[in-house]
């Protein structure tokens, strides 16, 4: 397999025009040479591998990758999307479907709403192998296109625009040939004017107050991708949202969904404590406050471990209610992962060691689901199914080399 190597495109600005998505590098001469990225790792050749070893990938992570983006490519629909709770439909043979599939938002038995969202997190996972239309030869290339081109179009709901933007920002940065560049443009600068006035990000900042931690999780990555395309934030962007984050309540290093958080009904959580972890050392501020360090001890305290069992309890007004035992948790591993990388030295090797060794054990390797992960953690079981889980399962065991260091350890 051979890479057709590209120039790597003009430094953008968030005023430039760009033509159309078609255009390739051989119609049109690259003027000059855009920045390296700073964000957006190498992700072939020898110098992947160098950082993979470095960094605690082994043979077995990496075959655990390519297994699980086989059975993503094999589940893909042909308008190059996921479908959450119909991917079954791509199984091979009638009566070996694959289960595990997504839900309402809150577990409810209704077709899962988070299509746009969970198909940009598996195009994400092909992306960070990297795997696209660009590389000669590639296997997953002409499943990359269509999944581009899907997310290229717009629609979907905000969290898909955050993850979308990500992916576009991610591809142009790959293949440095205009096509994705507009898209990611268009979608940073969605993103930079709905900042709310605390200055972060709500999801529902329609009728809620307040900008709330799990959005903000993803627009962040987005934003920092984007600016490896050249887009340009506020320069007081870090220490606005740093200051947000520091409003929320906080708890032994959980951390409130929102501010008030309990008029709501929220409690502060371990997920939103990593993720607010991942913010900051994405955005490389506050990092040294007292906040930060009980945030990241969340990942230190509790690495991952693929335990989990289940009991019922009576919950008033509910019922007998099924609730989950252990700490399997493939949403928190992802923002763990994701700052403990950036964070990088001894709390990175312990993390990625323990995650390997639960994550690939763990894999399945029979039938369809091959490659796939069963959705057992309460937010992947109840909401985002197997499409979800194992595409944020392939995210983590690329970490090593899938991104950079921010801050350059």
């Amino acid at each position: 397999m051979s890479v057709r190597l590209r120039p790597l495109g003009l430094a953008i600005v968030i005023g430039l025009s760009v033509t159309g998505p078609d255009l390739r590098a051989d119609d049109k001469p690259v003027a000059e040479s855009r920045a390296a990225p700073r964000f957006v790792g190498v992700r072939r050749g020898p110098e992947k591998d160098k950082t993979l070893a470095k960094e605690g990938g082994t043979l077995a992570t990496e075959k655990a990758v390519e297994a699980g983006l086989d059975w993503l490519a094999r589940h893909q629909n042909d308008d190059g999307g996921w479908d959450a709770d119909g991917f079954a439909s791509r199984c091979a043979k009638p009566g070996t479907a694959c289960d595990g599939v997504g839900k309402g938002q809150h577990g409810e038995a209704m077709p899962c709403p988070f299509d746009a969202a969970i198909s940009a997190l598996a195009t994400l996972a092909f992306l960070g192998a990297g795997h696209g239309p660009w590389v000669e030869g590639d296997k997953y290339g002409p499943a990359v296109e269509k999944a581009l081109a899907r997310l290229g179009s717009g629609g979907g709901d905000m969290w898909s625009q955050a993850l979308s933007t990500q992916a576009l920002a991610e591809a142009e940065v790959m293949e440095a040939r205009y096509r994705y560049l507009a898209g990611a443009k268009r979608g940073a600068e969605r993103l930079l004017a709905a900042r709310e006035t605390d200055g972060a990000w709500a999801y529902a900042g329609g009728f809620r107050a307040g900008s709330d931690v799990p959005f903000v999780g993803l627009v962040v990555p987005a934003l920092v991708a984007a600016r490896d395309v050249g887009v340009e934030w506020p320069a007081a962007l870090p220490a606005e949202v740093d200051r947000w984050l520091s409003t929320l309540e906080s708890e032994k290093g959980r951390l409130a969904y929102l501010k008030d958080g309990r008029a709501f009904g929220y409690t502060p959580t371990t997920a939103n404590g990593l993720t607010a972890a991942a913010i900051r050392e994405w955005l490389t501020t506050g990092r040294e406050g007292e906040r930060h360090k009980a945030h990241m001890g969340l990942a230190r305290a509790d690495p991952p471990d693929w335990s989990i069992s289940f009991k019922e309890i009576a919950v008033r007004g509910q019922g007998k209610v099924k609730v989950q035992i252990g700490h399997l948790s493939l949403y928190e591993w992802w923002y763990a992962t994701m700052a403990t990388f950036q964070a990088g030295g001894e709390t990175w090797r312990n993390w990625f060691a323990r995650l390997a060794s639960a994550l690939v054990p763990h894999q399945r390797t029979d039938g369809c689901a091959r490659g796939s992960w069963d959705p057992l953690g309460t937010y992947e079981r109840q909401t985002g199914g197997r499409v979800f889980a194992t595409a944020l399962c392939v995210q983590m065991l690329e970490t090593p080399y899938r991104h950079r260091r921010l801050s350059g350890n």
